[in-house]
């Protein structure tokens, strides 16, 4: 058996280890654990190093603190307050200005350093300006940018980064162990690499054109766990950073992998037909496999007394409202969700509340405002929740009335399945992957048949006779475990064995280097 590395990229949930471990950063950490348990010290938990284009390992002594625990944070960095008169804090912004601009400058200046460790310092810069000015001084001179984008649209891209620059700076994540990490004595040898595993956001880097390149210089075979095409089929409603930064980064996946993993039957034939319709080397589809996402939600909930203070807090009775679970943005379509609860409280006095529970995305700012000035909505008869941990989320799905989930698309569904764990009924949309999450125990209702999503929203709210069939239907939904997920990933993963490789060989003579990249290839 080979004694060469497996390379685990766990890049996404180093950048992103501030946040909650969900969605894309639980894949990544039951992946690691899947090849820890298997292979033992050949699979190497590693960051990719955009100041030297390569990778590095993570010291075991910060690996459980950076990973597992959102750890390793430096000091929040101390934020200068508010200028006492509204002058000043106007010359603040332009002396930000004039600062930033300066010091980018003079990063670039003379050539001293190569393309990705000059973005990096020019980052550094301007984080350090940002902090010069106070929370609300940022939000002042963005107002500006927003106001310049009417007439200047092209800005738009700036800002976003803009406010993603900000954020890091405000939380201390632009100083951080990186340095720590990626140091020489951590950096992997690529000879030393006979595998490489990605299951994040490899769209955010370079990373997935180092993977190639390594691929291609030191025989690295490259597997990836896809979760869905989203920015590609359905980019009109795709946040839009991920819209460009998607379609070039699975470009390059699709000229060098191996072997890939799809988190549903849908995705694995959204992959296959995009790849055969643009004209990538084949991928045979025999190697193209899906390994369904695990859920282990458990229905135990905190004590009474503490319900009790719960439920209270957020005004709702348990047993007495509606839940709807996802990141407010407009594929999660909170729109129609909006609308047919206008519908209903239109037709009836005694509605249900809706909760709606996520954070703000993009593009859902009017909407919110919209839902919030509504006088033909009853008070209350929306409630937005955007501060919800865990335990309370918990909480919410176990003395919930039902959910709905109106999605336009998704490659999976999990506020489906959290649902159907729960034993709550769920009313979904009738996108594939939502019908294959749910295996039949779920309602799937086509987004055209308005009148239908009435009638069944409002049965299960007063007919007990088809609430109690609905429940019977959730519960005889059997989920698939994360202990299933991590068997299923490793099986028949040989990292010293035959060629695995996804390609017909005589592509692969044909084809050295990928064609560049195009945007109508997409």
């Amino acid at each position: 058996m080979s004694d060469k590395t497996i390379l685990i990229d766990l890049s996404t949930s180093y950048q992103f280890r501030h946040w909650r471990p969900m969605g894309i950063l639980r894949v990544e950490h039951e992946v690691w654990r899947a090849f820890a348990a298997r292979f033992g010290a050949r699979a190497v938990p590693a960051i990719y190093d955009a100041a030297r284009g390569g990778f590095c390992r993570i010291p075991q002594a910060i690996f459980e603190e950076v990973i597992f625990r959102n750890g390793c944070q430096p000091e929040v960095p101390s934020r200068a307050l508010t200028a006492p008169r509204r002058w000043r804090s106007w010359a603040r912004i332009g002396r930000f200005l004039w600062r930033a601009r300066r010091r980018v400058r003079a990063v670039g200046q003379g050539g001293r350093y190569d393309e990705a460790e000059t973005r990096v310092r020019r980052e550094s810069a301007v984080a350090e300006e940002l902090l010069r000015l106070s929370g609300e001084e940022y939000a002042l001179m963005r107002r500006g940018f927003v106001a310049l984008e009417r007439v200047a649209p092209g800005i738009a891209p700036r800002i976003r980064a803009l406010d993603a620059l900000n954020h890091r700076a405000h939380y201390g994540l632009v100083h951080t162990v990186h340095d720590q990490i990626c140091a020489d004595r951590n950096r992997i040898a690529p000879e030393e690499v006979g595998e490489y595993v990605s299951a994040g956001g490899f769209w955010g880097d370079a990373r997935y054109r180092a993977a190639y390149e390594m691929r291609t210089a030191h025989g690295w075979r490259l597997s990836y766990y896809i979760h869905d095409l989203i920015p590609i089929l359905w980019g009109h409603v795709a946040e839009p950073t991920t819209r460009k930064t998607f379609p070039p980064a699975l470009h390059w996946m699709l000229w060098g992998v191996d072997r890939v993993w799809t988190n549903s039957e849908v995705t694995r034939r959204d992959l296959l037909a995009h790849a055969a319709r643009c004209g990538y080397p084949e991928l045979e589809p025999e190697k193209v496999r899906v390994v369904t996402l695990g859920a282990d939600a458990l229905r135990e909930t905190a004590p009474a007394t503490e319900l009790a203070g719960l439920f209270a807090h957020r005004d709702l009775e348990p047993g007495a409202y509606v839940l709807m679970v996802g990141t407010q943005e407009p594929r999660k379509n909170h729109d129609f969700a909006y609308r047919l609860w206008r519908e209903l409280a239109a037709r009836r006095d005694d509605i249900m509340p809706l909760v709606w529970v996520g954070q703000p995305g993009w593009s859902i700012g009017p909407l919110l405002e919209m839902v919030r000035a509504d006088s033909g909505l009853p008070h209350g008869a929306i409630r937005i929740l955007d501060d919800v941990d865990d335990a309370e989320l918990q909480a919410l799905y176990a003395h919930c009335r039902y959910t709905i989930y109106p999605s336009h698309y998704e490659g999976w569904g999990l506020p489906v399945v959290e649902s159907l764990l729960h034993g709550k009924p769920c009313l979904t949309s009738d996108a594939p992957a939502l019908i294959e999450a749910a295996e039949g125990c779920a309602e799937a209702i086509g987004l055209l048949e308005g009148e239908r999503w009435l009638a069944r929203a409002e049965a299960l709210m007063e007919d007990e006779a088809a609430y109690r069939a609905a429940c019977a239907q959730a519960e005889r939904f059997t989920p698939h475990r994360w202990a299933d997920f991590r068997e299923a990933l490793t099986a028949g993963f040989d990292a010293a064995g035959d060629d695995i490789s996804t390609r017909d060989p005589a592509w692969t003579q044909q084809w050295r280097q990928p064609i560049p990249y195009r945007e109508d290839a997409a």
